[in-house]
């Protein structure tokens, strides 16, 4: 994604960057109406891609867009599966040993099954839902 954004910031740049160069060498700028409007889009279009790039690109940012715009798909109401990254080596010290597999990793013991999360499941408020005010009374 970050060598996307990079390819297009550059390519949509280099023409108003190049009539500024070129500008700074001629004795007589070179100002044409269609040039510098071709420029002008040019540049905003690269501010206004970002978010179509970013959404075609990256799950967070699409949950994230979600989440702040309060859009939600029909079907959600389960809660989200949520990974944690681990960091593990695969060599065990053998003093501290508690399974007798010695080729079993730490990560292997950490990992939670469906057998070892209780049956009975938490469900937190959704933050983002506040009873609304009303101020007609005032």
């Amino acid at each position: 994604m970050l060598a996307v954004v990079v390819f297009l910031f550059a390519t949509l740049w280099m023409p108003y960057r190049t009539l500024v160069l070129v500008n700074s060498f001629l004795d007589r700028a070179y100002l044409d109406s269609w040039f510098l409007l071709f420029c002008r889009i040019c540049i905003y279009l690269n501010s206004a891609i970002n978010p179509v790039i970013y959404n075609a690109m990256s799950q967070k940012f699409r949950a994230a867009f979600r989440k702040i715009c309060g859009c939600r798909r029909k079907g959600s109401d389960k809660p989200a599966a949520y990974s944690v990254a681990l960091t593990y080596s695969a060599a065990k010290e053998t003093s501290m040993v508690e399974s007798t597999d010695p080729f079993t990793t730490e990560l292997e013991e950490l990992t939670a099954t469906d057998d070892l999360l209780s049956d009975q499941k938490m469900m937190f408020p959704d933050p983002c839902v506040y009873e609304k005010e009303n101020f007609s009374d005032a």
